[in-house]
């Protein structure tokens, strides 16, 4: 079984990634002025040179409580 893994974890920054084929998962939550943007995306690696990314899903929430539900909830199915 894949497992998720932390890549980046700061007060205005959290990121958790997951092997797939041909890239990783991405689940990310990021602190603003006034939300918390959570992002869910593909990072796709390609030959050679910088990866790519493709946005799946993007919602601004309010509290930091919701933003963490909603990404363990995009987590969920791969765990």
């Amino acid at each position: 079984m894949k497992k998720w893994f932390v890549t980046w974890y700061t007060p205005e920054y959290k990121e958790w990634a997951r092997k797939t084929e041909g890239g990783y998962f991405l689940v990310i939550i990021r602190k603003e002025p006034k939300n918390f943007l959570c992002v869910r995306a593909k990072l796709i690696m390609g030959e050679k040179g910088l990866p790519g990314v493709e946005i799946i899903e993007e919602q601004n929430l309010q509290s930091k409580r919701k933003a963490q539900r909603v990404t363990r909830g995009w987590m969920k199915p791969f765990s």
